[in-house]
């Protein structure tokens, strides 16, 4: 068994059999995501190899958090997983340590989201955990006539991808205080996989809005512009007479003062982070659900 730390990512060999595991263990296939040259540069996996098979994989995917207005270096580590048939042998903590050492020195901070069922593995790392929080906006009075008409994003549509490029490239952190800068990547990815049915685009706010309703809850999931957008503005524009109440899967710096926060669920995914002392005093805050590796 060896390790092949290098961007395997154009050997077609190597790829499929990782979107193979990627499948097994988590459902997802990064195939489309590679064809549409999405996987860059910023997502690299390590991955331990047996008779030309990927049985075991931890990707670091770089990026920069802003944390109040300062610029941080960040490794987000994910895609951590091992074949069913190859646990118990401790091919994630080799992986680990291999990532650890190799990308320690380059950044700033190192950070994942991990499930309940893993929680007792990345202490043993190094790595605190670090609450995260939900916000809420309750919505007294429901907007007057129809909601302003949005474009939805389709991205088999070269024009659209291309719009989605573009606006990726020049936007700005959704929060000052805890934002995400550098991870197009990621974006694409939930864009093309996840939530591909939920983009649209605003020519009035000239954003990429990214929403969805579940019975008269809106979920707003992100917000890509070069230019800072009124939150409350741009939430009458998506609400409709059913909403009751927003939740927003990022800080929304602007509507702190009438929103509601609670922390997040035991359902929800839990952030380590690694070291922590360095990075002073957080307010609450969420990472951007989008830039979850």
């Amino acid at each position: 068994m060896i390790i092949h730390s290098y961007d395997y990512k154009n050997h077609d060999k190597y790829r499929a059999s990782f979107n193979r595991l990627s499948k097994l263990v988590f459902g997802i296939d990064f195939e489309s995501w590679y064809q549409k040259g999405a996987w860059g540069e910023r997502y690299i996996c390590h991955s331990i190899v047996e008779d030309d098979q990927i049985i075991a994989n931890v990707s670091v995917s770089k990026m920069d958090l802003l944390i109040n207005g300062e610029s941080k270096r960040a490794i987000q580590i994910g895609t951590v997983m091992t074949h069913p048939e190859h646990r118990g042998k401790g091919l994630s903590r080799q992986l680990m340590e291999y990532v650890l050492e190799t990308y320690e020195g380059t950044c700033d901070l190192l950070f994942l989201f991990a499930n309940s069922t893993v929680l007792e593995f990345y202490p043993k790392f190094g790595f605190t955990v670090l609450p995260e929080h939900q916000f809420y906006l309750n919505l007294a009075v429901q907007p007057a006539g129809e909601p302003t008409l949005l474009e939805k994003l389709d991205v088999l549509k070269e024009e659209h991808w291309d719009l989605i490029k573009q606006m990726l490239s020049s936007r700005r952190p959704i929060s000052k205080h805890v934002g995400v800068t550098n991870s197009e990547g990621l974006f694409q990815f939930y864009a093309l996989n996840i939530f591909h049915e939920c983009l649209y685009y605003s020519r009035t706010d000239d954003a990429i809005i990214v929403f969805e309703h579940e019975g008269d809850l809106l979920h707003l999931y992100e917000v890509i512009s070069d230019k800072q957008v009124n939150m409350e503005t741009l939430v009458s524009r998506i609400t409709t007479k059913r909403t009751k109440k927003v939740r927003f899967h990022f800080r929304p710096d602007q509507l702190l003062n009438k929103a509601y926060v609670e922390p997040y669920g035991e359902n929800e995914d839990v952030l380590f982070i690694r070291p922590l002392s360095d990075l002073g005093k957080l307010p609450v805050f969420c990472i951007p659900t989008l830039a979850h590796a």
